[in-house]
């Protein structure tokens, strides 16, 4: 069986894509390891904090961006930055796992 140059280098080309591909979860289980954890966000308490105590948390969608403030008519966006700010010193907030549930503080440092 006869492969043209452009058969061998498209193949090639593909094996080295997916390799690269396939490195990218070691890489963001890395990144995940190096976290430390503070705290889950409680989205209620956020909204509140943030908005006032008419404010519940809703799910909208099951991705991270999945969680709207609201009251009545009114839809508001929740910083969840601003949760963990107001917790810990040098925290931030993850969405680890890519739904509404996995959202948590973690420490800067």
């Amino acid at each position: 069986m006869m492969f043209t140059r452009a058969t061998v280098i498209g193949a090639l080309m593909g094996l080295a894509t997916f390799a690269s591909a396939a490195a990218v979860p070691e890489q963001a289980a890395a990144a995940l390891e190096e976290r430390v954890w503070k705290a889950n966000i409680d989205v209620t308490v956020a909204c509140r904090e943030q908005y006032n105590d008419m404010y519940a948390a809703v799910v909208v969608n099951n991705g991270c961006g999945g969680w709207k403030c609201k009251t009545g008519d009114s839809s508001k966006d929740v910083n969840m930055d601003n949760y963990c700010t107001r917790r810990f010193v040098n925290a931030y907030a993850a969405c680890g796992g890519g739904t509404v549930w996995d959202w948590q503080c973690h420490d800067r440092s």
